[in-house]
């Protein structure tokens, strides 16, 4: 009987896998700068005290009221991520491999693949943790309900008077496809198919819309609308290197070492609405401290949430002032802005909440 030797061959052409490209860098703002140094502080003057101008002072007044010397906050960023990869391609497999394994093109696959998606996802989270303004826990968003609640929070934004240019809302690519069945937006061809940015599907109100993977966004955030110099994003180092002369590998060494960090800034913390289904902390709510025990009380409906807050109009999510609440506390003078929000292990963080003291 006949035998045959039949051939098999090894493919040179890679199989590699999808990659898209950041998502969020367009939208990451570097307005300040971690150069020599691993941590920055950050200045806010405070608010000017109004009065009524009389002709007719008080004994030792002035006609413009009293002087109160102007107040300042400061607010330190630090910069905490150091990640790196150090991978070898030894020169016996290089030579038994049909030499596919090059150096450059591998790092730039370690790069797209696995590094991108990660500093997009911690990106992401960072800036719902430290949102200022959402809806919270509200009704899932269905293409009927998706273009009201978009515009809703573009409202919400200008009420806290930030800039309507660099917006920019991200949805899930769930949402995007409620997005695009919107009856507000599908029959409009030059919305829906002029796509501007990476995973740009649509505009509405003006701004761009944003498709990510589902994976990227926080657990239940159907979508975030983010002003872009809401946040600071410091990319303070990217290194990716070939050795060729290691001691410890007969080959080439890859190595990769990139510092990076997010931070939503105090007084911006309003440039970012978050629209949140599930696993998001309810926002906390609380009496108008008026009540007749002169006492300020706090809640919050997420169990075993705890609640951090101040009364000084500081942002609670990274003042030194905020404090933990345990118990309902004195009322602060009138014209006070009590702010609070709330946190739980493996959730994200609510919303602030504001309350004006009468």
């Amino acid at each position: 009987m006949p035998t045959y030797n039949l051939a098999t061959k090894y493919e040179t052409k890679l199989d590699q896998r999808f990659n898209a490209g950041s998502f969020t860098d367009r939208w990451t703002s570097n307005q300040y700068t971690f150069d020599g140094s691993n941590a920055i502080k950050v200045w806010t003057l405070g608010q000017a005290n109004i009065n009524d101008y009389t002709l007719t002072p008080a004994t030792g007044v002035s006609r413009f009221g009293a002087i109160h010397e102007v107040e300042d906050e400061i607010n330190t960023y630090q910069l905490l991520n150091k990640k790196s990869f150090n991978e070898s391609i030894d020169e016996t497999n290089v030579q038994d491999q049909m030499f596919i394994k090059k150096s450059q093109a591998l790092m730039k696959q370690f790069w797209d693949e696995q590094v991108i998606p990660t500093i997009d996802a911690y990106r992401l989270s960072t800036w719902a943790n430290g949102a200022g303004l959402g809806l919270i826990n509200g009704t899932a968003l269905t293409s009927s309900t998706i273009v009201k609640a978009i515009m809703t929070a573009h409202a919400a934004l200008n009420n806290k008077r930030v800039p309507h240019a660099n917006r920019c809302c991200f949805v899930t690519e769930t949402m995007a496809i409620e997005t695009r069945l919107a009856d507000e937006l599908k029959y409009n061809d030059a919305a829906v198919n002029k796509q501007i940015v990476n995973g740009q599907i649509t505009t509405i109100g003006g701004y761009p819309v944003v498709a990510i993977p589902d994976d990227l966004m926080p657990t239940g955030v159907e979508f975030m609308i983010k002003y872009k110099d809401a946040s600071v994003d410091p990319m303070k180092m990217k290194m990716l290197r070939a050795i060729t002369n290691s001691e410890n590998v007969c080959g080439i060494l890859m190595q990769g070492l990139w510092r990076y960090d997010s931070f939503v800034l105090a007084q911006k913390c309003n440039g970012i609405y978050l629209y949140s289904q599930s696993g998001t902390v309810a926002t906390p709510t609380g009496d108008n401290g008026t009540t007749a025990s002169g006492k300020v009380t706090l809640g919050c409906t997420t169990a075993s949430a705890v609640i951090k807050y101040t009364v000084d109009g500081s942002n609670p999510k990274v003042s030194s002032t905020a404090a933990t609440y345990s118990a309902a506390f004195n009322s602060p003078a009138s014209g006070s802005i009590v702010r609070a929000y709330a946190s739980k292990a493996n959730m994200t963080n609510s919303a602030i909440f504001e309350l004006a003291i009468a």
